[in-house]
């Protein structure tokens, strides 16, 4: 059975996962920058900047973090799922680990959305029983005669 649907879903997360990563790097480079450190001194006040720099420290983690685990799943979703070895495995791995990720950060839901539908359509998704195979074999031998 193809898992087209499966794999495309896990690559979405793959790519929302890159973007989290991107941006979590994106803050954490703001914080340490000199052209953004002289526009907050500029216009904010002594507390208003560190409560800046302090938030976008942390919200660079809680990007990173998630969108890291993301990118790994995603990835071993997709080539696992290519194969169509182990769909059950990669459906409970997909659900599992997305509540672990929503866990960690709120933001970490967007990349998640995707995997934990990859991961109910992988555990629901049945390939054709030996029994309709061969009672579709069978209708096109009969047609044929």
């Amino acid at each position: 059975m193809k898992r087209t649907v499966e794999i495309v879903l896990s690559v979405l997360g793959f790519i929302t996962s890159l973007v989290m990563v991107g941006t979590g790097v994106v803050f954490l480079y703001l914080k340490d920058n000199e052209a953004f450190l002289r526009y907050l001194d500029s216009g904010w006040s002594e507390s208003q900047n560190a409560y800046t720099l302090e938030q976008l420290g942390q919200a660079g983690t809680m990007f990173i973090l998630p969108g890291i685990i993301g990118i790994v799943l995603g990835v071993g979703a997709a080539m696992i799922l290519k194969g169509n070895r182990s769909p059950k495995l990669v459906g409970w791995g997909l659900i599992i680990v997305s509540v672990v990720i929503s866990i960690i950060s709120v933001i970490g839901m967007i990349p998640v959305l995707f995997f934990i539908i990859a991961g109910i359509m992988a555990l629901v998704r049945k390939p054709k029983g030996n029994a309709e195979r061969q009672k579709n074999s069978q209708w096109f031998v009969e047609e044929k005669e």
